[in-house]
């Protein structure tokens, strides 16, 4: 045990008194997560934000505009109002991107309604714009309420027949989790990744190509200690980064979502308990594999080559959280490495009453993965052709 923390003080000294090294793998992750999150849910708050300065409107109708305010919730309206003399001005601005919308009423739409005509009224948008489009579509359907609440007003109530929908009422904290449920997983399992891949290969491969990896040989260590010393102390390393990541995704999602009023508070301390055990157990099941590619890779340059496929695979493992419904249901699946993580992740973000168990067999699945992997580890590091390999 003593050769075993032996060198794991080694791989963790080569990292803490690096300062380089502790800013690139400890804190930058998390820091940069929360910067670009940041950013990206502040651009699209802004781009959605004030939109409605950006609508010109010809002959408004107070009828639509508190129709419009009482279904969006806002307290009033800003339209700008035009004569159908601009109409043109405005529609050039809306091809330039200078504006959003344009809503043209007839001037007599009143008279028309009531005489029980049918006036047209315009929209006029462009659909190679973002925002307009997306206001486009919500005051289309702003429009349909609007002609149903005139249809009743002016023919009575002529419905063939009454729709009646009944519904439990929406669960927040489920809806929330659901919302979770899809991006955390991913992003979680990349940055567990992208932390051990970050300073995986330097670990073997990297000792390979100075030639170091002989002198620490040829000691009396068992190269099974060895082995375990090396994947102890990049999985602690990379849990590290993981942590920093995973902080700055959580402290980031409200901005993100800004929208959306995530409260990452709906969660426990036991299920926060339960996710940093499975992320524990994740992180040295990749340490393992990334540590047997930097192993039988000749150099860092090939073991960055052998790995980026596999970082590829395991994106697209994190990218299935997206499109389940909820966390899979049979046990045997909690058996597939990484897999069985993401779909725990899903189960503990859904409340899925049965995360303990899927949390318990993923993680005795991947204590028998890491056993697996220093077993081969051992394996590789007794053999003189891999290990001198020029």
């Amino acid at each position: 045990m003593r050769n075993i923390l032996t060198i794991f003080k080694k791989e963790w000294d080569r990292v803490i008194k690096d300062k380089r090294l502790v800013f690139s793998v400890m804190l930058l992750p998390g820091l940069m997560i929360f910067v670009l999150y940041s950013f990206i849910g502040g651009a699209v708050t802004s781009m959605y934000t004030d939109l409605d300065e950006r609508i010109a409107i010809v002959n408004p109708q107070q009828g639509f505009a508190s129709l419009v305010e009482t279904i969006t919730d806002t307290e009033e309206l800003v339209f700008t109002e035009i004569s159908d003399a601009d109409v043109v001005v405005y529609e050039e601005k809306i091809d330039n991107g200078e504006w959003e919308l344009l809503l043209v009423f007839p001037s007599d739409f009143q008279d028309q309604v009531t005489s029980k005509g049918k006036p047209t009224v315009s929209i006029y948008y462009n659909a190679n714009e973002i925002a307009s489009s997306q206001l486009y579509g919500n005051y289309a359907g702003y429009f349909s309420v609007y002609q149903q609440q005139l249809a009743y007003e002016v023919y009575g109530d002529t419905v063939a027949f009454e729709f009646a929908a009944d519904s439990l009422p929406v669960d927040e904290e489920q809806a929330t989790g659901l919302m979770v449920s899809m991006l955390l997983p991913m992003l979680v399992l990349m940055f567990l990744f992208s932390g051990a891949m970050a300073i995986g290969p330097e670990a073997i491969a990297g000792e390979k190509e100075r030639g170091t990896i002989a002198t620490l040989l040829i000691t009396p260590v068992k190269r099974s200690q060895i082995a375990m010393g090396k994947i102890l102390g990049l999985g602690v390393l990379s849990l590290i980064s993981a942590c920093s990541s995973f902080i700055g995704i959580l402290t980031s999602l409200p901005k993100l979502f800004a929208g959306e009023d995530i409260d990452m508070s709906i969660y426990s301390i036991t299920d926060y308990l339960q996710i940093l055990l499975l992320l524990f157990s994740t992180v040295f099941v990749i340490v393992g594999i990334i540590s047997i590619i930097s192993a039988y890779a000749k150099n860092m340059k090939e073991a960055g080559t052998l790995i980026v496929p596999v970082y590829l695979l395991t994106i697209l493992v994190g990218v299935s959280s997206m499109f389940g419904q909820g966390a899979a249901s049979s046990p045997f699946l909690y058996l597939i490495p990484l897999y069985n993580s993401v779909q725990t992740l899903i189960s503990i973000f859904t409340f899925d009453p049965s995360s303990w168990l899927y949390t318990i067999i993923s993680v005795c699945a991947n204590i028998v993965y890491l056993v697996l992997f220093v077993f081969l580890l051992n394996k590789m590091f007794n053999s003189e052709k891999i290990m001198f390999s020029k």
